[in-house]
């Protein structure tokens, strides 16, 4: 069981992750083409440390030392897709990743990113739709070979099932301008498309974390991403960031859809790893069990995964997360990243700690 993390690149070295890293399934793919070569997959600096936090939330082992993942007996893959230059996800590295991780038996993908330069892609404009229609082939492509994506749903708090959503990241090439987009016709690419599993962040009270995009018949499930401003944890740490691995041996907490979507990927993984073959259709279980009070509204219908009782009470075949959306988060909202990625889905710049 593999789950690949398309993002800035993993550091393979990093003693929590080296025991589950797959190489065999890990590649860069900027510039549209893969290039698999001994560490090509690894970030370019320590500032690209975004794919390597998101790495470690899903398959830290379980070693004695640092922090361990959600599934830590699952291999985890990393594919680059963050341009040197500037840090953007273009669309031809993500088309990409997902047709080599399709080509190279990937079960599960973690995507805490959107397709650059536009935060929503328009239907009606002609390059707009061309970005959405080249990812959605190649994400359609690797799911029709068995591949799961999960994609987080963003740091905007943004409504996706309202009827306007004002824009003023796009694009993130240029000069940005603002715009009022339908969020029926312009969509966050991979986000919302057809069968991408879109993860909301919630926090430590299992309430919606306050960046947190949502949308209730859009937005999938939610999963922990962290909350430092309004909910903190009764623990010594007193922080409500999710603590990871970081590039060069480091650990650090940050928080973002970036952080919930990993969660959820990890569970995904455990649930497959348990439950192997083709999933089937099962009457409400992408909700999955355990109400949350804080959430009606914002997931289907105020929903948190339990991977525990999932694990404990599901039956083989059945389908546990149900394909749908999921979105990535621009570059200027990183955690604590100076001018990186600035799609990748992390937020509060000024509140970045390593250990």
């Amino acid at each position: 069981m593999t789950v690949a993390v398309i993002d800035t690149g993993v550091d393979d070295t990093h003693p929590d992750l080296a025991l589950n890293f797959s190489a065999a399934q890990s590649a860069n793919c900027v510039g549209g083409k893969a290039d698999t070569s001994q560490g090509a997959w690894r970030p370019y600096t320590a500032d690209d440390y975004h794919g390597t936090h998101v790495a470690g939330e899903i398959a830290a082992a379980r070693n004695g030392i640092g922090v361990a993942g959600v599934a830590p007996g699952v291999k985890v893959a990393g594919i680059k897709v963050s341009d040197p230059d500037n840090g953007l996800f273009y669309p031809e590295n993500v088309v990409c990743a997902f047709v080599f991780a399709a080509d190279h038996g990937v079960e599960i993908t973690n995507n805490s990113y959107y397709v650059d330069p536009w935060l929503y892609n328009c239907m009606d404009d002609p390059d707009q739709r061309a970005i959405v229609d080249a990812v959605n082939r190649a994400q359609l492509y690797a799911q029709r070979k068995g591949t799961l994506h999960l994609a987080s749903a963003g740091n905007s708090n943004h409504d996706l099932a309202s009827d306007a959503i004002v824009d003023d990241s796009s694009p993130n090439d240029t000069t940005p301008g603002t715009r009022t987009i339908d969020p029926s016709e312009c969509v966050d690419v991979p986000t919302q498309l057809p069968g991408v599993v879109t993860v909301s962040a919630t926090g430590v009270q299992n309430l919606k974390s306050y960046y947190s995009t949502y949308g209730k018949g859009v937005v999938d499930v939610a999963a922990p991403g962290g909350d430092r401003r309004y909910q903190l944890p009764d623990t010594p740490s007193k922080d409500g960031r999710i603590l990871s691995t970081m590039p060069n041996g480091a650990y650090a907490w940050l928080q973002g859809t970036s952080m919930a979507s990993p969660h959820a990927a990890g569970v995904a993984a455990l649930l497959k790893s348990k439950h192997p073959g083709p999933p089937r259709p099962a009457p409400g279980a992408a909700e999955g069990p355990g109400e949350q009070p804080g959430l009606p509204g914002v997931v289907r219908p105020g929903r948190r995964r339990r991977a525990g009782r999932d694990l404990r009470g599901r039956q083989p075949g059945q389908r546990l997360l149900r394909p749908r959306r999921r979105r990535r988060a621009p570059r200027g909202q990183v955690t604590g990243a100076v001018p990186h990625f600035p799609s990748a889905r992390s937020v509060c710049a000024n509140e970045l700690e390593t250990s």
